[in-house]
């Protein structure tokens, strides 16, 4: 077991990385994100998706320094192309690109295409909310899903990400959720601990429920058809409209080839519609009705969208997070591969 601080965890990313020549700055991007989603307990989209990433760069299936470029420009629409790179990068500069013409139009879209996982959803929500933004990011993923009602994998658990501030800076309302009951990333964190998954998580090869994360063939539906047919406009989005390939024709993450998945950036400037204050307000006293309202029997509390989420990240950042020996020894034989650490060197070395 290794314990790592917030500032630890960023070191140690951006040192994996930048052993595979990944540009400082795009470590430094990755970083933030994958740190993000430790320290707001999404764990299966932090260390642990992290040796995934580290496995693309080293088989070629993500590209270190990607030809990134926009392809089409009409003021408030933007496209482009991200050249086989880390998804968490091309989503942040997308985000930069498009928050410009917010800013300018009063609201502003771009897709892009070739792209890859874009991490922790909620880093963006977050953003959103910093920038005085409303907003929402969508992205297709690799089949892990069955449509409602089959068994094959055609679709993605393609998350959708909204985000919009409030007066209290630190607890903006964030949704990020999967349109899959579960993300992908929480299975294969199972399987790696060799733990029974709870119920309603997966199906086996024939669409029968199971709990044993060695037989899951494809994650459910959040809300069955619901969820389903939410996955499909999200590969509408950011598949057909990116010009990207849709969920069904990704391959797997195990053939460790380019992803080449796509996504959407949408952000509406509050400033243009209403004074910001006006809304932070509005949106915060909205928030207060329901926090404040009757819960139903047994629950002590209601949440907000996001908001279990800013408290673990709050709290956790001043006590740091335990990380079990089985990622440390995955951390480790990556970091050997790669060159960063030496035949007989440990993950310890690298935070020295």
């Amino acid at each position: 077991m290794i314990h790592l601080s917030y500032a630890q965890e960023l070191a140690l990313i951006e040192r994996l990385l930048t052993a595979l020549d990944v540009p400082e700055d795009d470590a430094a991007s990755l970083a933030a994100v994958v740190t993000h989603s430790d320290f707001t307990g999404t764990y299966s989209h932090g260390l642990s998706r992290l040796c995934i990433y580290l496995r693309q760069y080293m088989a070629g299936a993500l590209i270190a320094r990607p030809d990134f470029h926009c392809v089409k420009d009409t003021d408030a629409s933007l496209a482009f192309e991200c050249g086989g790179g880390s998804g968490i990068v091309a989503v942040n500069r997308v985000y930069d690109a498009v928050l410009e013409r917010a800013r300018k139009y009063g609201i502003a879209a771009g897709v892009a295409r070739n792209s890859a996982n874009i991490g922790c959803g909620g880093y963006y929500g977050f953003r959103m909310a910093k920038d005085n933004m409303i907003g929402i990011v969508v992205s297709n993923t690799y089949p892990c899903m069955a449509p409602f009602g089959g068994a094959d994998r055609l679709i993605g658990t393609n998350p959708i990400i909204l985000g919009c501030p409030t007066t209290n800076p630190d607890r903006p309302i964030v949704l990020d959720i999967s349109t899959s009951g579960v993300a992908i990333g929480k299975v294969f964190a199972y399987r790696r601990e060799d733990k029974e998954m709870p119920e309603g998580w997966a199906n086996d090869y024939d669409g029968n429920p199971t709990t044993d994360p060695h037989d899951a063939y494809c994650v459910r539906p959040a809300g069955g058809h619901k969820g389903y047919g939410l996955a499909v406009f999200v590969d509408m989005f950011g598949g057909v409209l990116a010009d990207a390939l849709t969920s069904a024709e990704i391959p797997f993450v195990e053939d460790m080839e380019p992803e080449r998945t796509g996504f959407a950036v949408i952000l509406l400037d509050i400033a243009h519609f209403l004074n910001v204050e006006r809304f932070k307000e509005h949106a915060a006293a909205y928030a207060e009705k329901l926090k404040n309202s009757r819960t139903a029997t047994g629950v002590k509390e209601i949440y907000l969208p996001g908001e279990i989420e800013a408290r673990l990240f709050e709290e956790n950042k001043i006590k740091g997070l335990d990380f079990s020996d089985a990622l440390v020894a995955e951390l480790e034989d990556l970091a050997r591969q790669s060159g960063a650490l030496g035949k007989d060197g440990a993950l310890a070395d690298l935070l020295a």
